[in-house]
């Protein structure tokens, strides 16, 4: 089951391309609606709670679960999607995955998104948000870059689950060259189209927009980071640049790899046995103090 579900999505992603490049030219707010459209067809398990509220001047849903602990410390969830689409709707699956087996709440802030609100639009909505004392901030794909980059700002000992993470927006860098076509939507050029959208002139060798490149000394802000990649997928590269650099400065670092999944396995934990496993791990590494 597991592999013919594979190669629907593969088919499935390379019908996207076709459709995306040479018949519809999508705009990133034809994205949203079509990824909110695709969003609405999970079915949400029977004690799942949904909460909407204002954090600090931010949009967010708080995810929770019945086995959810109301005095738990939340878990910050910063989704991905190329800076430009997907929503808290998007990730809600994964959220109650995460809720369920942490008995913790999961916050989604509604960041703002690129081409409308470019950087560092998003990162500074995020940094007005004044949260005393380490948070644990996950951040898929682009989200990762964002949960970093935050978190390299906030300096506040926070642990970081990344997974599959956007950390390198230089168009030169090795993750940009790569082409892993039946394991994602997009492919190299979109790496390049959706850097533009979101640095709309700034330097992609800015450590807030490239935190890869983040000195030492910033990384030690950081208490401890949890990397999840597939060697099959486009943005493998980034998470072996940035364990490395987690180990030559010296902060914790736990990098897990899978040897063949697609690009946000992740999102999907009701479907997909590596995003099971990716809960499990997750839920590990939140366990320990």
């Amino acid at each position: 089951m597991s592999d013919l579900l594979h190669q629907v999505i593969s088919g499935y992603h390379q019908a996207v391309r076709t459709l995306r490049k040479e018949v519809l030219d999508a705009s990133p707010s034809q994205w949203r609606l079509a990824a909110d459209t695709v969003a609405r067809l999970y079915i949400a398990p029977k004690d799942l709670r949904i909460e909407r509220f204002d954090w600090q001047g931010m949009p967010t849903e708080c995810i929770r679960r019945a086995s959810t602990k109301e005095d738990a410390k939340p878990i910050i969830w910063i989704h991905g999607g190329g800076f430009a689409f997907c929503s808290p709707r998007t990730h809600r699956a994964a959220a109650s995955a995460i809720s369920k087996v942490t008995q913790r709440p999961v916050w989604l802030p509604e960041y703002p998104l690129a081409p409308e609100h470019p950087y560092p639009a998003a990162l500074n909505a995020l940094t007005h948000i004044q949260q005393d004392g380490p948070m644990d901030i996950i951040g898929d794909s682009a989200g990762g870059n964002l949960a970093l980059s935050w978190g390299l700002r906030r300096s506040a000992q926070d642990r970081l689950l990344l997974l599959s993470p956007w950390l390198d927006l230089r168009v030169d860098a090795h993750s940009a060259k790569m082409n892993a076509a039946a394991h994602s939507a997009f492919d190299r050029e979109d790496l390049r189209e959706y850097a533009s959208l979101y640095l709309k002139g700034h330097s992609p060798t800015q450590e807030d927009c490239s935190p890869v490149l983040a000195s030492d000394v910033a990384l030690r802000g950081i208490q401890s980071v949890y990397i999840e990649s597939s060697k099959s997928e486009l943005l493998h590269s980034d998470s072996l640049a940035f364990t490395k650099r987690c180990q030559d400065a010296g902060v914790s670092v736990e990098h897990r790899i899978e040897d063949s999944a697609h690009h946000g396995w992740c999102l999907f934990p009701d479907l997909l046995p590596e995003a099971k496993r990716s809960v499990e791990h997750m839920a590990r590494f939140l366990a320990n103090p």
